[in-house]
């Protein structure tokens, strides 16, 4: 059980630092990051297409839809490539969602914390319900100005990596004293 929760806790960390770092990138350099996110996908992109396009080549017997399905993915990537600003414009949408659900995994962690007897629970809510008004402002105004809300979400991914962070320390926190209580319990005994 407890190398479960390390590995849980090593897992949100890493994460957290990884939103941390993705959420500076996009802070500092917004059109560059977004057209390089942009192309990243537009590859993938292409190369799932071509795949299945050869695939469907070399064994037609694979069936339309692996065609159809190839050729699609290739033209999708190939406009994200041409245009990955006018792609980008679903970005802070993404993010948002995104944001939702760490917000509501935070909210989870916050439930755990309050059981585990954790006294500033509280706050761990505070920040989780700043998360999920964060992915929802993301999700509202999407297509107001994709730089705003790329700096927007930056400052955001930020932000939930910090309270990631923060909700980790907590939880862990709340854990060992309840481990040093059980042990001081039986040393009783």
């Amino acid at each position: 059980m407890r190398e479960l929760l390390k590995q849980i806790k090593a897992d949100i960390m890493s994460t957290a630092i990884l939103c941390i770092l993705l959420g500076i990138m996009v802070m500092v350099w917004p059109t560059q990051t977004t057209k390089l996110l942009c192309w990243i996908l537009a590859a993938i992109l292409i190369v799932m297409g071509l795949s299945r396009i050869i695939a469907y080549l070399k064994d037609r017997m694979s069936g339309q839809f692996g065609l159809a399905a190839g050729i699609i993915l290739f033209l999708l990537g190939a406009w994200i490539l041409l245009y990955p600003l006018n792609f980008a414009k679903i970005f802070p949408i993404v993010i948002g969602v995104l944001l939702l659900m760490h917000g509501l995994e935070d909210i989870k962690m916050t439930m755990e914390a309050k059981a585990g007897g954790d006294s500033i629970w509280w706050a761990l809510l505070v920040v989780s319900a700043v998360n999920l008004l964060l992915g929802i402002f993301l999700i509202w105004r999407a297509f107001a100005a994709v730089q705003i809300a790329m700096v927007l979400m930056g400052a955001a991914l930020v932000y939930d990596g910090v309270t990631d962070l923060f909700a980790v320390y907590r939880v862990a926190k709340t854990v060992r004293e309840a481990q040093k209580d059980i042990i001081d319990v039986e040393d009783e005994n």
